[in-house]
């Protein structure tokens, strides 16, 4: 009673309230759902050839000899130089449309984990619009509004409203990485008491938290766990299953920039956001690579005018999945992404030159629970430093073991050793990082 009482009359007056138009582009994107790929495709390329016209014509920074009679948008977005989180930040002025005031825009700064800390600007209108289309993600796994739902972030202090998001949608928010054993029985109390259904966040506080209960016989039925802003990986949804009961899992992929960029549910696969963004996959020099290729991705944002975002390289790796290899009997006609890497600094360079991603670790720490949490740090070109927690005694023959196994990844090409601390500090955005690179 009270979801449908939250979606018919407390969500529209907040729209009123606000200014958002919340509920509209909700809607909207429930179509877009329902729409053909070719459909989808007429929608991406019409808004691309709208953002570019408009930004070469109202952005000093974009005021290029680009040809505005252009039939394929797509071919002359290339044309277009790509921007760096170095341009975006040393260009801020020229960036930003002339038919929009600095002043009255809002400011969105990136975490900084790829090494290099950013902001840009937005309008509070497209906050609405992408909190719409993170909500119809949402909805995807069951999630309705005013649900009981905890949810792990970084942002404890929530303000005027986003306090009142919490309270209306019935939301309980705790702080996500400075969590420990008092936190989690607190935490686990209030989903008992508060009968929440679902959880949304960061994975690795989700993981933490659903480790706690595994180790203290602790379950609770979950509808769904919905993963925002940091890496999901295989190893925490085999934890989840077992305490969570079997919950549906949602992954997604967005950028502080402002940017929701893709998610995945009922495939290995992530959905792209078509209609609002456009993304490229390209090599170190800017050249788009084949389907089933890693590459940089670079992203053009489809609905931001205020400080549009043409070919912006975020700092991540990504593959897209070959059209060959779509599933037939996939929920939605969005394009398709293969595998989200991650952050470029999450790649470590072997002297025999093999690239070693994050998911190449965890594949061998997952099989060693002892230890609790672990940081990969390259010291120098041919030297690891593993820090690692355990409050196990008997974890040296696990170290050792451990140790075996990064010899054969790296085939024995570099000099690995082993720390045991108490504390891993995190990055400087306080999302927890399994790979540091110290000798760039």
């Amino acid at each position: 009673m009270y979801p449908k009482l939250l979606r018919k009359v407390i969500v529209p007056l907040g729209d009123l309230a606000f200014g958002g138009n919340y509920n509209l582009h909700l809607k909207e994107w429930r179509k877009f759902d329902k729409l053909s790929e070719k459909e989808l495709r007429y929608i991406q390329k019409e808004r691309l050839k709208e953002i570019l016209l408009y930004s070469t014509e109202k952005v000093p920074y974009y005021k290029t000899e680009l040809d505005l009679d252009f039939e394929d948008p797509y071919k002359a977005l290339k044309k277009i130089p790509v921007l760096t989180k170095e341009l975006l930040n040393s260009n801020h002025d020229d960036l930003i449309a002339k038919d929009f005031d600095k002043e009255k825009l809002k400011k969105n700064f990136s975490s900084g984990s790829t090494g290099k800390q950013s902001f840009s600007y937005t309008t509070h209108k497209l906050t609405y619009y992408n909190q719409a289309i993170q909500r119809h993600w949402f909805e995807w796994t069951g999630y309705q509004e005013g649900i009981p739902t905890l949810q792990f972030g970084i942002s404890p202090d929530r303000g005027f409203i986003k306090s009142l998001k919490d309270f209306f949608f019935n939301i309980n928010y705790e702080s996500a990485f400075s969590l420990d054993d008092k936190d989690f029985e607190r935490i686990n109390f209030k989903l008992k008491s508060k009968k929440v259904k679902f959880i949304i966040g960061y994975p690795s506080a989700i993981f933490e938290l659903a480790k706690w209960m595994d180790l203290n016989n602790k379950k609770h039925k979950i509808d769904a766990i919905i993963s925002l802003g940091d890496k999901l990986f295989e190893h925490y949804e085999s934890v989840f299953s077992k305490v969570f009961i079997s919950p549906k899992i949602l992954d997604t992929y967005g950028c502080a920039e402002g940017f929701l960029m893709a998610a995945k549910y009922d495939t290995p696969f992530y959905y792209i956001t078509s209609p609002h963004v456009y993304i490229e996959i390209v090599d170190d020099y800017g050249k788009e690579v084949d389907e089933g290729e890693l590459g940089h991705v670079l992203v053009t944002c489809l609905t931001s005018y205020a400080q549009p975002f043409l070919r912006y390289k975020l700092g991540d790796l990504a593959i897209k999945l070959e059209k060959s290899n779509y599933p037939k009997d996939k929920k939605f006609n969005y394009p398709l992404l293969k595998k989200i890497i991650g952050r470029e600094t999450d790649v470590i360079k072997t002297p025999f030159g093999k690239n070693l991603i994050v998911h190449s670790f965890t594949g061998i720490f997952e099989h060693f629970p002892i230890i609790s949490k672990y940081k990969i740090i390259q010291t120098s070109s041919k030297t690891l430093l593993i820090e690692y927690i355990s409050k196990d005694k008997e974890h040296d023959i696990a170290i050792l073991k451990i140790k075996n196994n990064l010899d054969e990844l790296t085939q024995k090409s570099m000099e690995i050793s082993f720390k045991k601390v108490d504390k891993i500090k995190a990055m400087y955005s306080g999302k927890p990082q399994i790979i540091e690179i110290l000798n760039s």
